[in-house]
Formats: C-alpha cells, structure tokens, sequence
C-alpha cells in the first residue's frame, strides 16, 4: 500500500512539474548597466545588471541563472550564479550578476569592434532556474553605442 501511494505522489509531482512548463512564459531579461570588476592576466570579470521582468501570473522565484554575452555576434562574456530572488507576478526586479570573459578573447575582439559602426548589436542569453529541474530560456537583443557603454559602465559605480 505504501509503494502504491509512493508511486501516485511522484506521478503527481511528476505531471505538476510539467503542467507548470507548459503554463510558466520565460522571462524578459535586459540588459541595464556593465562595468569591469576585475582584471587578471587571463579573465575579465564584468559586472552586469539585469532587469527581470515576469509575464506570468505566478510570482518566479529565480533560484539561478545563467549568462551569455553578444556583441556584434561576437562572444563578450558568460557565467551563472545563484541569485535566490523572486520576481513578482506581472512584476519586475533588479539583480546584478558577474559574468567572466576571457581577456586574451577580449583583446582580439575589442579591436575589431571599434572599427565597426556603431551602434553595436549585443544579446544577452540564458537560462533562470526555478525549481531545481525546471529552468526557463530567456533571449534579449538590442543596439548600444560607445556612449551609451560607458553610460551603463558608469551606471553601477
């Protein structure tokens, strides 16, 4: 009798778990300030902040996140983190994460960045985790020009 009842709790958590995959919409994510953290021979910690923003009718709790930077297509920077916030429904928050990029990378990359017009289009990627098997995609694109990087690096200063 016991194994039965375990059996029916975990098909339960089971169709619960996707029945909320199926109803929960991914999050807006913006970018909304950059700056640099820390600089080592071989890494580049960036400080970002984000805008998260819940289309659902639920509160999210965004347990984690992951992280990947665009610019011009060009891979900047990625990283994950444990945030432990909550987003509430038909809501908004701010959070701040540190994302790495590889300074060597950088510095091939930069050049070449410069010599385009602007402004440049960046994407930001990843995913927000919600409950530990459940984790939702989220994809931003946008333009920003040299003036406008320096405005978000200065904005968390």
């Amino acid at each position: 009798m016991l194994s039965w009842l375990l059996v029916a709790a975990a098909l339960l958590l089971t169709a619960a778990v996707v029945w909320l995959m199926r109803q929960l919409k991914p999050p807006d994510v913006k970018l909304t300030a950059v700056r640099p953290d820390q600089l080592t021979a071989g890494e580049q910690r960036l400080r970002v902040g984000l805008s998260v923003q819940n289309p659902n009718p639920l509160p999210l709790p965004v347990l984690s996140m992951t992280y990947r930077l665009w610019l011009e297509e060009r891979p900047i920077a990625s990283g994950e983190g444990t945030l432990r916030r909550r987003v509430p429904a038909h809501g908004e928050a701010a959070m701040e994460a540190l994302i790495s990029a590889d300074a060597r990378h950088l510095a091939r990359t930069l050049p070449g960045l410069a010599l385009m017009p602007q402004p440049w289009r960046y994407r930001l990627e990843g995913t927000v985790t919600v409950l530990p098997p459940l984790r939702l995609g989220y994809r931003h694109s946008g333009e920003i020009d040299l003036k406008g990087l320096l405005r978000l690096a200065a904005s968390l200063r």
